[in-house]
């Protein structure tokens, strides 16, 4: 993984992981997402919605997946990077908006959450 100068707010779990995973959630939420991603060996990478747009903005984001539960807030992005959109009430207008896009209703297991992440993944 490219080491990349994470903008302020940003934080990174230091894993080494070739698929970084950018979470852009709620407080528990996220840490949760972080905790059972990294079980899984990936790379997570938490931040605020103008710290990950920055990241996404940077010239080699190497990030593989946003997750969020606010994808109006990365439509700029919708053609380069996949979405989980976490959501107990999904809009199907913010998920049209990206091509690779895969919806987990909160509250949600982990196994769904990997399960999502592995096919966003490799479906990238």
């Amino acid at each position: 993984m490219t080491t990349i100068s994470a903008p302020s707010g940003v934080e990174r779990d230091g894993q080494a992981s070739s698929k970084t995973v950018l979470v852009v959630e709620d407080g528990l939420v996220s840490k949760l997402v972080r905790t059972v991603l990294q079980r899984h060996g990936y790379a997570v990478t938490l931040a605020g919605a103008e710290d990950a747009a920055a990241l996404l903005r940077s010239p080699d984001p190497a990030v593989s997946l946003l997750i969020t539960n606010a994808p109006g807030d990365f439509e700029e992005f919708a053609e380069r990077v996949p979405l989980l959109y976490l959501t107990s009430q999904p809009d199907p207008f913010l998920q049209a908006m990206f091509p690779v896009c895969r919806v987990v209703f909160k509250p949600f297991l982990p196994e769904d959450l990997v399960q999502a992440v592995e096919t966003l993944l490799s479906a990238g």
